[in-house]
Formats: structure tokens, sequence, C-alpha cells
């Protein structure tokens, strides 16, 4: 409704009000001075100003009733019809909402009640979404990565990429194609989410984060370790590949006394240590948060090399961890994609510190 009509409306209110103050006037005086007149022992001089006192409570609270249930409640209910029309059109309240048409304060308050329950189931909707898709993130996100995302405004979702140092590792199974192409699709499927789930636990165990899951391959990612902290990234990566392989060889048991005695299906590792660049790496519609560089490449590497057992390290974490190991010192090799040989060793064990 436009300013015009309600001043329009404002108008005739006061004009009737006026009449019927103007009319009804001498009745309520009359009516006033007799009831305080036969009802009251006041002396006779202070009939008048009583009755004048009366007169302007009564027609007060007449004009203040009038003011509250007519033209406050009426202005309250255009507002409160505004807002709805706006929250319905924000899709924050349904569509098919609606709203007494009387104008009262009753009905108003009765209809903010009915509101105010909406919000509030529709706030617990949101919140039983919100947790489910954080529970979501954590099963398909790196946990720093969603801490990140967490932090940030709905538009400053990308995240910058960084430069850090530590230790990659590298898990592949061997033989798992074989087992792939002749097992059952559920027994492959037991396989492997037996294996991701252990491994994964071992790596978060020894403050490692697994970035992805490449098919039957994980990539792990142990960080430089803090500063004065009590451990090395590269002294964790190999606890967890030991522990790894020992967790493979009871599984491995296990498949063979449930699926297979026959089985044959093996895990090799490769450590490598560097600097690798972490931050989304994809397309403008599709990007994943991963570690790319020559550290993660020669990890890859290691890896391949590594026979059913192995864990085999880079010269770099060897010379920081060699008195802390036992290894079997193998032949240098080539690595693809880089020139001269390299120095590798594979991990038997890893010495107790007294």
């Amino acid at each position: 409704m436009n300013k015009k009509i309600f001043n329009i409306v404002l108008f005739i209110f006061c004009l009737i009000f006026g009449v019927i103050i103007v009319l009804g006037y001498e009745f309520v005086f009359n009516v006033i001075s007799n009831f305080i007149r036969i009802n009251l022992n006041i002396k006779e001089s202070l009939y008048k100003p009583m009755t004048y006192i009366s007169m302007g409570v009564i027609y007060t609270g007449f004009l203040f009733y009038f003011f509250v249930f007519f033209i406050l409640s009426w202005f309250s209910s255009m507002i409160f019809n505004y807002i709805v029309r706006e929250m319905r059109k924000q899709q924050i309240l349904p569509a098919n909402i609606k709203t007494k048409k009387k104008i009262n304060f009753l009905n108003i308050y009765d209809d903010i009640k009915e509101i105010f329950n909406i919000l509030i189931r529709l706030f617990f909707e949101v919140k039983q979404d919100k947790d489910k898709f954080s529970k979501v993130l954590e099963l398909h996100l790196d946990p720093n990565v969603k801490k990140e995302i967490e932090k940030r405004n709905i538009n400053e979702i990308y995240i910058g990429n960084k430069t850090k140092t530590g230790t990659i590792l590298f898990s592949d199974l061997r033989g798992f194609t074989y087992v792939s192409e002749f097992y059952s699709p559920d027994e492959v499927v037991m396989i492997l989410n037996e294996y991701l789930t252990e491994s994964t636990k071992i790596i978060n165990k020894y403050n490692g984060r697994v970035n992805k899951y490449i098919g039957d391959a994980i990539l792990a990612v142990f960080e430089e370790a803090p500063k004065y902290a009590d451990y090395m990234d590269q002294d964790k990566a190999i606890l967890a590949s030991l522990d790894m392989q020992v967790k493979f060889q009871l599984l491995l048991k296990k498949w063979r006394e449930k699926i297979n005695p026959l089985l044959k299906i093996g895990l090799g590792i490769g450590l490598s240590r560097g600097q690798f660049l972490a931050g989304n790496i994809g397309s403008e519609n599709r990007m994943e948060y991963t570690v790319i560089g020559d550290t993660v490449n020669f990890a890859s590497r290691l890896c391949s090399i590594a026979k059913d057992g192995e864990i085999i390290i880079s010269d770099d974490i060897y010379k920081t961890m060699e008195n802390l190991l036992v290894v079997d010192i193998l032949e240098p090799v080539e690595i693809k994609g880089k020139t001269g040989k390299y120095n590798i060793y594979s991990v038997k064990t890893r010495k107790m510190l007294v």
C-alpha cells in the first residue's frame, strides 16, 4: 500500500475519532460528573476537576486503544507481510505459506510464531545437511584442505599452491591386476577396501595423511615436522611403511583363508624426501588438491622398483637415517626422466632407540 492511501486512511480515522469525541463529550461528562457526585464523598469544588481528569484518562485510553489496535496493528501487518513476501522470493520461506488477513496484533503474533517454527526447522535441516557434507568432505579430502576450505568465504574456495618439504610415500599392490581379472568383484572390492582402510589408519597414526588413492596405489604425504618437534617426517614415513607391510601380511593370511589359499598378491612401497608443490590442479570446472614435483615422481619410480614386501628409500633419506636403519644396499638404478644412476636402499627394519 502506497503512502497516499495510508495518509487517506489515517485522515479518515482521525476524522471519525474527532466526531466521536465531540458528539459524546457532553454525555460522557454528565455520566462521570454524576458518578463522582453520588459515589465519592468529596468537596463540591472538586467535582469538576475530578471530572476533567477522568475525562482525560478515558479519552487518552480510548485513543491509545484505537491507535494500537487499528493504526499500529495495520502498520505492523503491512511490514510483516512485506517481510514474508521478500523471504518467499529469496526462498527462505516456503512459497505456499500464508498469513492471516485480519489486522490484529494477536493474528500477527500467531503468524510470527508459525514462521519462527518454520525457521527453526529450516535451521536444523541446514545444520544436518552441513554436518552430512562435512562428513563427506572428511572422506574425500585431505584434513588440512578441509580445514582450509571451512575457513574461507563462499567465493574463496580456491586454495593457493605452496612449496613444501617432506617425505612422499607411494604404495602399490603387486599382482592386483591378476586378482581383478580372475576373482569376483565382491572379493576384489573387499581386498582393496580392507587394504586401503588399514593402510590409511597406519599413515594417520604416524602423522601422515593420504593425499589420494590411485586405483590400488596410495599417495601419502609426511610433511616436514614443525619446529622443535621430537620426530622427523622421514622416520615417521619409514615406521608407517614397516607397519603397513606387517599389516598386509596379516590381511593376506585372512584373505587366503576366506577367499583362496593360493591367492598371490604383494605390497611394494617407495619413499622419497624433498620439496614438492601442494595445491589445486585441474581445469576450470573441476580441481583436485594434490602434490606434484620431482620428489613425488621419484617416490613413484621407487615404488615401481620395489618388489613384494620391499620398502625402497632414496639416498637422501638413508643419509639422515643411516644410524637407525638396517638396510640392503641395492644396485644403483636409472630413474625414468632423470639422468645418471641413483643409490637406493631396501629397508629391513628400524633399530630401537635406547
